[in-house]
Parts: structure tokens; sequence; C-alpha cells
């Protein structure tokens, strides 16, 4: 008997207003396995609730200089589309769809969704290519607690894709394509606290992996941004990277984002409005960013393969 096959494409999520940037934040900060709140689980809430109105203005103000929103569920959407499409070659009933760790449509209604849709083996796919407990993580614990209200679905959780061939090649072509002779190149990824690597998160590891297989023989930079809140951070930061780079070489800088697979809030505004502007001057116009893969059909056919890869037989059977 054929048992109809789905995928999920797990992200972070972003706020399609300005109106919602408070909620957003609001969801983020009551993660604790992403951030732990002072005072434990019970007051996680409570302070996650002043942060979001402490913050959101402020963040507010980053969204209307990207357009007033964020733009990954559109990208994401766009490549669950492009998989679904191009995996019903061989499954007519094969279908694709998204669910927001911290934002809509959020990971219990994508389940809810492809359920109701005749679903009964989903395969999981996060939009993070490093595995991290704080972002891939999190979002499979939400997935799995959904998945827990229907005794009859079969579950297949693909962890990570850093160093997947497919994602490699592509990521190294972008690099190529795009950079220049006299830049050099920097790696920037989403900081982590330290104390998830000395738990033993091997998100830097992975990091430091896919740098390495997408630079080839090129001379690279790894470096780590978005690092806030009074913890310690995995570094070296990716704005002190760039100043000193910028200081000790002639030529410019290309930056390559390569925890993030589409364009949002990190890029759009920390690296292309924010560091410029830290830099400063002249230097600033030094920088240069490679382009997000966003709806590039070469990304949905790489991940396309990685579902058939790590799903195995269970898609198609």
């Amino acid at each position: 008997m054929h048992t109809k096959t789905c995928a999920i494409l797990l992200a972070m999520g972003g706020p399609d207003n300005t109106g919602n940037v408070r909620e957003y934040l609001y969801n983020i900060f009551s993660d604790r396995t992403l951030i732990r709140l002072p005072g434990g689980p019970l007051l996680q809430k409570p302070f996650a609730l002043m942060i979001s109105n402490l913050r959101k203005k402020k963040v507010q103000q980053h969204y209307d200089l990207i357009g007033g929103g964020s733009p990954l569920l559109r990208w994401t959407q766009s490549q669950a589309d492009q998989i679904a499409e191009l995996l019903g070659d061989d499954l007519p009933d094969f279908r694709a769809y998204v669910g927001m760790r911290y934002f809509r449509p959020s990971i219990e209604q994508a389940v809810k969704q492809a359920y109701e849709d005749g679903c009964r083996r989903l395969v999981f796919l996060p939009m993070y290519p490093q595995y991290s407990l704080a972002t891939t993580g999190s979002s499979f614990a939400v997935a799995s607690k959904a998945v827990k209200r229907y005794p009859d679905l079969d579950t297949v959780f693909i962890k990570d894709f850093h160093n997947h061939p497919g994602y490699i090649e592509l990521l190294r072509t972008y690099i190529n394509d795009n950079i220049r002779g006299d830049e050099t190149l920097l790696f920037s990824a989403h900081s982590l606290p330290q104390k998830f690597v000395d738990e033993g998160d091997p998100y830097v590891d992975q990091v430091y992996e896919t740098a390495r297989l997408a630079a080839g023989d090129r001379e690279y930079v790894v470096a780590f941004q978005s690092r806030t809140g009074p913890v310690t951070w995995v570094g070296p930061d990716t704005v002190d990277e760039t100043k000193r780079l910028l200081r000790e070489r002639e030529g410019g800088l290309f930056v390559v984002p390569i925890a993030f697979v589409c364009d949002h809030i990190e890029t759009l505004y920390e690296l292309d409005i924010e560091l410029p502007q830290v830099v400063g001057g002249d230097a600033g116009k030094r920088l240069r960013r490679m382009p997000m893969f966003n709806d590039d059909s070469l990304f949905a056919e790489a991940l396309a393969d990685l579902i058939r890869e790590r799903a195995g037989s269970r898609v198609g059977s």
C-alpha cells in the first residue's frame, strides 16, 4: 500500500510586517532552548514579554529599512513549491510545506495541514545547513511534539546538510561567480553562546567545515555575527574581523553568509546596512555580499536530492 510522503521545510521565521515584530520577538525570547533568561522556566515568558516590549521599536526600524517585513517566508515557500514539483515526478501526490519556529505558519500548523491533506510520512528538513540545538534542535523538539498527536505518522528528520555535495557545489559556484580578484573571502555565520559549544554542540565545527569545503583553494576567514546579550559568544566577531581585514589588506572584502540560505534580517540589515555603517567611510564601500540562494531552482534541486538520499526508501515506497 502506498504511503503518502510529504516534506516540511523548517525555518526560523520572521514578522510579515512591523506590526508583528513584538509577537515575533516574544516567541524568540520565550524559547528556553535558544535563550535561557534568568529566573528559571517560570519567569522565562514574563522576561520575554518585557524584552520584546523594550526592543520592539528598534527592531521595527530595522525591518522598515528592508521593506517593512521579512521575506523569509516568501523564499522558503518558493523552495517548498519547487521541491514538490521536482519530487512530484516520482510521487504525483508529493507535497511540501513550510513550518516556522517563531512565526506563522507554525510548525504545528504545517504538521496539521499535512496530515489533513493525507500525508502519513513526513520528512522534516531544516533550512539551517549546520546543526545546532538552538536552531534545528529547537525546531525538531516542536515537530516531535506536534507529530505525537497523530500516532499513525512516520517521520524522517534530516539533521543537517553542511557538507552535502549539492549544497557545497552550489555555494562554491555562487562564490566563484561573484567574487572579484582583489577581494578577501570572509564567511560570516550567526554566532552561538559559547556554553552550547562547551556542551558539545556541533554547529561551530560544521560552520568551519562548510567554509573549508566551499572555499576550495581560496584563502578565507570565518567570523560570527548577531551577538547580543550578556553571555560569552563564539568569535571572532564579524565587525571586528571586517575592520581588521580592511585595515590590513588592500582591495575589497567579499562576505558570504554561510549559515543562511535566503535573505532575511541578518543579511539585508546586519550585513548590507549596519556593517558598512559601522565600518564607515571609504572602508564601508569596499564591502560586497554574496547573493543568497532565495528562489534559485538549483538550490531546490539540491534539497530535493537531499530528501531522496536521507529519506532513502521511505520516499516513493
